[in-house]
C-alpha cells in the first residue's frame, strides 16, 4: 500500500525524443571536422531561436522589440 502511494505521488516521467536526439548525433558525427570553431551571428541566432522553442519558450523576435 506503501509503496503505491509513493508510485502515485512521484511525478510522471517526461517522455524523451530519442530518435530526433538520435538523428541530430549521427548527422553531427557525420559532418566533417570544422577547423574553425566560431559560430557567425547568423549561425548562433538559429541555435538560440532553436533552444528556446525546445525548451517551449517564446522567440522574440526583432520585429516584436520594435513595437
Amino acid at each position: 500500500m506503501v509503496v503505491l502511494l509513493l508510485m502515485a505521488a512521484a511525478p510522471a516521467p517526461v517522455p524523451v525524443p530519442v530518435g530526433e536526439a538520435r538523428r541530430v548525433v549521427e548527422a553531427q558525427l557525420k559532418a566533417p571536422v570544422r577547423e574553425n570553431a566560431e559560430l557567425s551571428a547568423e549561425e548562433a541566432a538559429v541555435i538560440r531561436q532553436r533552444y528556446l522553442e525546445s525548451i517551449g519558450r517564446r522567440v522574440e523576435r526583432a520585429v516584436d522589440r520594435a513595437r
